[in-house]
């Protein structure tokens, strides 16, 4: 409609801004991505031309496949009795079927017009990651971050990761633009720094995937057997990574059978051999002499010794932990060997010398699978038991599962029927993509959502379109250990990415 009265195509360029501002959106605020798909959508009710954009939609396999999947919530309303939750579930995922909708309805026609949109997007991820990190660095306020996770302040620290993933997939694509080599030089660098700084694994791994997937592909080209060789040799050297985090970390005792009794001032240690300390490898609890700990760390700190760091942890711990892993003995020796810096990273609920970056994440896993005794607030247990309850759920219901709003309610359910050792706050859903869907819809909605993820996977790998098939190992990785698709940014994110690149992409 509004051609005809400017005398250019102007949806094309409005709808181009739209998705400029969702883009920018995704990394930064809810507000802006709800605004963006009202304009969006404005924008494609006044474009008119409906009998040609249900022509688009009815021949795209991917936006059959994707409208039949969001159809499955409204028909899991059959069989639910949270009603409530359900349609919070469906209203969340509405970005889910409308931005793909929108955008293989209306495709962009120009190149160039995409490439807006991805600059945008990575825009918008790079000035919210600097932001993150002088905030997080407390450059700019007396404001002291005690987790890493404070470093997301726009949102989920797991969602900004994949979204940071995804910055360098684009400049991957980017990367056959010689005249910008070195700008994507230098934001794949900063991306992949700020990965491995954030600490968060889902990320990392995704990370992994996409590169690896990324120089397999261009070995490829050249030379088909060692891209072979080169995958078999990742994929070795991925299962040592998780064969060494995750075997056992184990005591000879008899390596410490003469242990000093006495300090240095001839007060008795305690030794104990319960707990074992991953950066090291021997026993936390050797060489412990509370009695000097709790006399000579007021001289240090003015945080109390049996009182709590500023994490909430017991704070005596967190000093044990910390001379533990400096290979430190537990007593006022050890602590007049710690530096300022120290004390007040173990104030600060740092337990390790080593608290920056994947190493630290990797040690703290270890440390929760090697001394745990409880789930409860330790991330990849607490997932461990979501997933074994979660199958728990699916064998039962595994036909039509449970229904599109009744998953928590059954999880809850479920944790009682067990006796979860999980405490009440910290009963969640599956953390898992193909899990969640296959409790809330059964064989069949699990069915449906692989072939979904196929479709679009098998389209792009014959188009050679690297973007689209890097985006969706982003989403497959990442489904493994998140339920990526509960959140608005999550669903956004991939409702605007499965759109771009659900159909053929303009040439130019």
């Amino acid at each position: 409609m509004l051609d005809r009265v400017f005398g250019i195509n102007i949806h094309a360029r409005v709808q181009t801004f739209g998705l400029c501002v969702l883009a920018i959106g995704i990394p930064l605020n809810k507000v802006v991505m709800s605004s963006a798909m009202v304009f969006l959508a404005l924008n494609f009710v006044l474009e008119g031309e409906f009998k040609i954009k249900v022509s688009r939609l009815f021949n795209s396999t991917p936006f059959l496949l994707i409208t039949a999947f969001f159809v499955l919530h409204l028909i899991g309303l059959l069989w639910t009795s949270n009603f409530d939750y359900a349609w919070h579930d469906i209203r969340v995922k509405l970005p889910f079927f409308i931005v793909p909708l929108l955008l293989i309805a209306q495709p962009i026609k120009n190149k160039k017009h995409l490439y807006y949109v991805l600059i945008a997007f990575i825009s918008s991820t790079l000035v919210t990651s600097l932001v993150n990190i002088v905030l997080y660095q407390d450059w700019m306020d007396s404001h002291e971050s005690v987790d890493i996770r404070e470093l997301s302040f726009f949102g989920s620290h797991i969602r900004y990761a994949l979204i940071i993933t995804m910055c360098i997939a684009i400049s991957f694509y980017f990367f056959r633009y010689k005249k910008y080599r070195w700008i994507n030089l230098i934001l794949i660098a900063w991306f992949v720094f700020y990965t491995f700084y954030s600490q968060v694994i889902s990320g990392v791994i995704t990370l992994a995937a996409i590169s690896s997937f990324y120089g397999i592909y261009l070995i490829w080209t050249k030379w088909k057997l060692v891209a072979i060789l080169s995958s078999l040799t990742l994929l070795t050297g991925f299962i040592g990574i998780l064969y060494w985090i995750f075997t056992p970390i184990t005591v000879d005792i008899n390596n410490y059978q003469n242990l000093s009794a006495t300090t240095i001032e001839g007060n008795a240690y305690t030794h104990e051999f319960d707990m074992v300390t991953p950066e090291t490898g021997e026993p936390t609890h050797i060489y412990i002499c509370e009695l000097e700990l709790a006399r000579d760390w007021p001289n240090y700190s003015s945080l109390a010794y049996d009182g709590l760091d500023l994490k909430g942890q017991p704070l005596k711990k967190t000093i044990i932990r910390f001379l533990s892993s400096k290979r430190l003995r537990k007593d006022a020796e050890g602590l007049s060997q710690l530096t300022p810096k120290e004390i007040r990273d173990i104030e600060l609920g740092k337990a390790s010398t080593i608290s920056n970056g994947i190493m630290a994440r990797i040690y703290g896993l270890q440390f929760q699978l090697n001394n745990a005794q409880s789930p409860n607030n330790h991330s990849l247990l607490e997932r461990i038991e979501y997933w074994k309850t979660g199958a728990s759920i699916f064998t039962k219901n595994w036909m039509i599962g449970v229904g599109t709003g009744d998953v928590q309610d059954t999880f809850n359910k479920t944790y009682e029927e067990q006796n979860s050792l999980l405490e009440v706050e910290n009963r969640h859903r599956a953390h898992n993509m193909f899990l969640t869907v296959a409790i809330s819809f059964g064989i069949i909605g699990l069915i449906l959502f692989c072939w979904m993820l196929y479709s679009f996977l098998s389209f792009n790998i014959k188009q050679e379109e690297l973007i689209g098939v890097l985006f969706m190992v982003i989403c497959i990785v990442s489904f493994l250990p998140e339920d990526t698709l509960e959140t608005q940014t999550g669903v956004t994110f991939f409702g605007l990415f499965y759109g771009l690149f659900a159909q053929k992409t303009p040439e130019a």
